[in-house]
């Protein structure tokens, strides 16, 4: 693989995105009208954060409770017949009704509010299905549970495991009866008998999502849209996979990052590490599954943490301070090479390469032709910045990611010295006045700096667009502003409102100069 050719788009979660219908959270019906804002503005991707199913309550799309499926959240309810059938918003109680209002009204994300409207829209609207279409055994009915055969592999493990984790009180895993823990064979049968009505809806949840999602593609594809998912590296602890897979997804010790510049001693996430010589003995089939699931929702593939599958930094009793896995630079640069092959077969990937990397993550990943990342204020060599016309082609160019303050943030608190060095490197601000002031002309020529790069892909923030300083996300801190971002326009009016019809407009010109 190399590049889906010259092109830019959008970095903006699905979450964020704001619709007159929804429920206070972006969901897959609000994307028709940014596919349209992004025809007019030229734009051809759209990188969204993951959009797996996350553990009940929490914000955090990262929060993975399994490497496959969707996060039922996304859902469009207005686009689900059985709710709509069950009475839709009509049949909501005073008290709920007013707390939709205030959800859809919120600048952010109000989870608070989120969860149990769905939770209870959900459950009103399956009952729904099961009195009209299951009993009777519909075209419906058959649809799904053709579905939910051919997705078995993945599907009755994740929906088994969500069942019992609801009937355990949320209680993690390891903490269930040791039938259920360890997963022997007969008391896994006979739970998932007393719980199939629950096993059931889970799995059509999973099956209303992928509806949905496929449906969004489809248009996508009519606006010229490629779509670009996030891959996590790891999965969570307590999650479907780690329950069902626990040779190759290991607790035993706990996975992070070595001590850097930032950090004396580094970072421990908490997190399982996997077992690459475990999943080597059945030829990888889980990883293989996971990106073969992965590769059938996207056109391109982010993925997360890409220095993970050349080493893993580990902590456990024997060495609390850390270790790599595997323990020599050889083995790192033949696992990597090994894995980024598997995970790129058939499929395009952008490799986030970012942090603490040695330099041969990056020689491998060019040889491979996959493209790593370029964040413009990290490309410098101490105090001078690199000229992004000089980037390599194979590789994605951006102003900022997720975790990352936005443009206008971090040119406003750059030190004087860092904006002039920026000014001379970067051959779009040339002839710009340089000063602390975030100003049209030097938010202009950051975007066009960007654009203008060698780099095939250029993937820009949405607040970097429209030059705003609200986050996504502050690494390191626990806020209800984090994962909470919405946009402050309705999709549907992104093309009469001012401020955004006018980005577009600009950032059309921008790109057609940039030959994207």
């Amino acid at each position: 693989m190399s590049t889906p050719g010259r092109l830019s788009g959008l970095l903006l979660p699905l979450f964020s995105l704001r619709a007159p219908t929804d429920f206070g959270i972006g969901d897959f019906g609000a994307l028709d009208g940014m596919f349209s804002w992004m025809k007019a503005a030229r734009q051809k991707l759209l990188m969204l954060l993951p959009l797996l199913p996350t553990a009940p309550g929490d914000s955090s799309p990262y929060a993975t409770r399994s490497a496959f499926g969707l996060n039922p959240l996304f859902i469009d309810l207005h686009a689900l017949p059985e709710f709509i059938a069950s009475g839709g918003e009509g049949a909501f109680s005073e008290e709920q009704r007013k707390q939709l209002a205030e959800a859809r009204a919120a600048p952010r994300v109000r989870y608070d509010l989120v969860f149990p409207l769905k939770d209870a829209a959900f459950a009103r609207a399956f009952d729904t299905f099961e009195e009209q279409h299951w009993t009777r055994q519909t075209e419906r009915a058959r649809a799904f549970r053709q579905w939910r055969e051919a997705q078995a592999d993945w599907l009755e493990t994740y929906a088994l495991f969500t069942a019992i984790s609801e009937e355990q009180q949320r209680r993690a895993w390891w903490e269930w009866p040791e039938g259920l823990r360890t997963r022997q064979p007969e008391a896994l049968r006979a739970k998932a008998t007393e719980l199939e009505r629950r096993v059931r809806y889970h799995a059509w949840l999973q099956w209303v999502a992928e509806q949905q999602w496929d449906a969004a593609r489809a248009r996508a594809k009519t606006q010229d849209v490629l779509l670009c998912g996030d891959e996590p590296f790891i999965i969570g602890q307590d999650s479907a996979d780690c329950w069902a897979n626990p040779t190759i997804l290991r607790r035993d010790a706990r996975l992070g990052v070595p001590p850097d510049d930032f950090s004396a001693t580094g970072q421990d996430w908490g997190l399982p590490y996997f077992d690459f010589a475990a999943m080597q003995k059945d030829d990888y089939a889980w990883l293989r599954a996971r990106a073969k699931k992965a590769a059938s929702y996207y056109d391109l593939r982010r993925v997360d943490h890409a220095v993970g599958y050349f080493r893993q930094w580990i902590r456990d009793e024997k060495t609390p301070t850390g270790r790599f896995i595997p323990p020599d630079e050889e083995s790192h640069k033949r696992q990597g090479r090994k894995h980024f092959e598997l995970l790129s077969e058939g499929a395009g990937i952008v490799a986030e390469d970012l942090g603490v990397i040695p330099p041969f993550v990056r020689q491998i990943l060019a040889e491979l032709k996959l493209p790593g990342y370029r964040v413009m204020r990290w490309e410098r060599d101490d105090s001078v910045y690199r000229n992004p016309h000089q980037f390599p082609a194979v590789s994605l160019v951006t102003t900022g990611t997720h975790d990352t303050d936005t443009m206008a943030e971090w040119w406003e608190g750059a030190r004087d010295d860092e904006r002039q060095a920026a000014a001379r490197a970067w051959p779009e601000l040339q002839g710009v006045t340089v000063t602390r002031e975030f100003t049209p002309e030097v938010h202009r020529g950051l975007l066009a700096a960007a654009l203008n790069s060698s780099s095939d892909l250029c993937v820009l923030p949405w607040q970097d667009v429209l030059g705003t300083r609200d986050r996504i996300n502050l690494p390191g801190s626990m806020s209800d502003s984090n994962w909470a971002y919405r946009i402050s326009q309705d999709v549907g009016a992104l093309m009469t409102d001012p401020t955004t019809k006018d980005a577009a407009e600009k950032l059309a010109w921008l790109t057609a100069s940039a030959r994207r």
